[in-house]
């Protein structure tokens, strides 16, 4: 069956997280860590990086352990840091390498476009739009304003629903082996892994296919149709 919706993920894979975040926390540390060189600022920066874990970390939790690692400027407390985050972080949203061509490219085609991505509505909602991104979509689906969150089938299904399109005629394209793939391929949707941002879990199912660069779905639509 040709395909007729090409859903995808946001973070890591339409938009750059790990870029966004390198820039976060450098602001971050100039605004509220105390440092004693250059040297302790690149180290500051990459602790935090680290104890972020790419996202997958409660932002609370991380802000508490940062007051306990690092001495800051003047007196804070974790929600100041938490609403910091709140108001700042989108700022700092890098679309990915290829992703608005690719975007133009599949509409140009009459192919209907989904996005769905975990996340709370303010954080995603904010970068989508700080980059311009949702008058590309029919459908963008956010996990905590639906109150279901990949890998659960269920929130491919609604996207589909929404595009008014089945499983078999979509393609789902994302970073995270296991809330994308395996989510999108236990809804009968066709998946594209983006390489680079995780590693594979070599006890998961394999993708359909796996790409390195955004341009290379534009190839991969083409085949199937």
């Amino acid at each position: 069956m040709a395909i007729q919706a090409v859903l995808f993920d946001l973070d890591n894979t339409l938009v750059n997280r790990k870029k966004a975040f390198q820039n976060y926390a450098e602001r971050f540390v100039d605004e509220f860590v105390l440092v004693v060189d250059s040297r302790n600022r690149v180290q500051v920066v990459e602790y935090i990086i680290q104890a972020d874990r790419d996202g997958y970390r409660k932002k609370r939790e991380l802000y508490e352990e940062l007051l306990t690692e690092f001495t800051m400027k003047n007196p804070v407390t974790a929600d100041t840091l938490v609403d910091y985050w709140f108001a700042e972080f989108f700022k700092h949203t890098v679309v990915m390498d290829g992703a608005l061509e690719l975007l133009e490219q599949l509409r140009s085609k009459e192919i209907k476009l989904g996005l769905i991505t975990n996340g709370s509505v303010h954080s995603q909602n904010s970068k989508i739009d700080q980059v311009q991104l949702r008058s590309y979509f029919d459908a963008v689906i956010v996990s905590d304003e639906v109150q279901l969150k990949k890998p659960d089938p269920k929130i491919f299904e609604l996207a589909l629903e929404r595009l008014g399109v089945t499983a078999a005629s979509s393609i789902y394209i994302g970073d995270h082996p296991r809330n994308d793939v395996t989510g999108a391929k236990s809804a009968g949707l066709g998946t594209i892994w983006l390489r680079g941002a995780e590693e594979w879990d070599e006890a998961l199912e394999k993708p359909n296919f796996m790409i390195r660069e955004l341009n290379e779905i534009r190839k991969i639509v083409e085949e199937l149709g």
